[in-house]
């Protein structure tokens, strides 16, 4: 069995320079997919599993032979075969995401396609989503689907994608006053983007909260799906990793968790700016004009926002 010395040893041979974490296990190198001169190391390697993943450019792998092959040289791949990974099944060794696949609900819909289907609750979905403002370019653009199968049957199913345009979730939305709002795909929240097909990493990202929030926003868009937002998501480690810019849109009774993702991101050294949802309690319930307008006036976070912010958060009579 190869020493921890060895592989580090190894990896150092081939990329240079390396990063080994606080753990022992972990190391980070440049990525040979994506890097420059003068990028970082965020090619993370796992010295134990030999699973890597780089947070800029999102390429992942069960081991790094692929990725050896394709951008360093056949001779080092084999190398790397050989010495590190006696009897390992390469017929599917690749560099991809390593996750269970999604897959769309059964008798899927496109909406975008099936303007006059014949259908009632077909048509009833359509006529949902046009008193909710949304157009036949958000039908398109997002993909929109329904299904006459089971439990998704008049609901809105909205797909997402990741980098590489694989499913990586779904949300369907009831069109009805239903006790489950939502049926989700069971793929981990923190572990995907939403719709990170769509998202540039090197402009302003705007965060929402919910898949419907998407329509009314600009084009670099993605959403938390109502879940959490802390340094061992994904989303979280992309936007620092490149640096992101972010728009932080969340809804209005969220006001304690947008300062929450403000201040670790502040923390990071990432830009970050906060919308006023003025009247509305979320930005689904905005059109198109109103949500350019309140991004048009966000705010800056800075320290002095959140140092004010503490200090208006202590009870009356708790400083002594």
């Amino acid at each position: 069995m190869k020493t921890f010395t060895s592989k580090v040893e190894f990896l150092r041979q081939v990329f240079g320079s390396v990063e080994i974490a606080r753990d022992g296990v972990n190391v980070a190198v440049k990525c040979p997919a994506c890097s420059d001169d003068s990028q970082k190391r965020k090619f993370s390697i796992n010295t134990d599993t030999w699973k890597c993943h780089c947070w800029v450019c999102g390429v992942k792998g069960r081991n790094p032979y692929r990725l050896f092959k394709d951008h360093i040289g056949n001779e080092v791949a084999e190398f790397f075969k050989g010495t590190f990974l006696q009897g390992v099944n390469f017929e599917n060794t690749s560099l991809d995401i390593l996750k269970d696949k999604i897959e769309i609900p059964k008798g899927f819909i496109p909406l975008f396609l099936d303007k006059r289907h014949i259908d009632p609750d077909v048509k009833n979905c359509l006529s949902y989503l046009r008193s909710r403002g949304i157009t036949r370019r958000d039908l398109w653009y997002f993909k929109m689907g329904t299904s006459l199968n089971g439990r998704f049957r008049r609901r809105i199913i909205i797909p997402s994608f990741d980098s590489d345009g694989e499913l990586n979730y779904f949300s369907a939305r009831s069109i009805d006053n239903s006790s489950r709002k939502y049926i989700n795909s069971k793929a981990s929240k923190t572990d995907i983007i939403f719709n990170e097909i769509n998202v540039d990493w090197s402009r302003e990202l705007t965060i929402t909260e919910g898949p419907f929030d998407l329509f009314k926003s600009n084009q670099n868009t993605t959403c938390i799906l109502g879940s959490s937002f802390h340094e061992g998501t994904y989303l979280f480690k992309r936007v620092v990793a490149n640096k992101t810019p972010i728009l932080i849109a969340l809804d209005r009774d969220m006001r304690k968790k947008s300062v929450k993702m403000a201040e670790l991101l502040l923390s990071y050294d990432c830009k970050v700016r906060l919308i006023d949802l003025g009247k509305f309690n979320d930005v689904g319930e905005m059109t198109s004009d109103q949500f350019l307008k309140a991004r048009k006036d966000a705010i800056v976070w800075n320290r002095f926002l959140s140092m004010r912010q503490r200090i208006s958060s202590i009870r009356t009579g708790s400083l002594v």
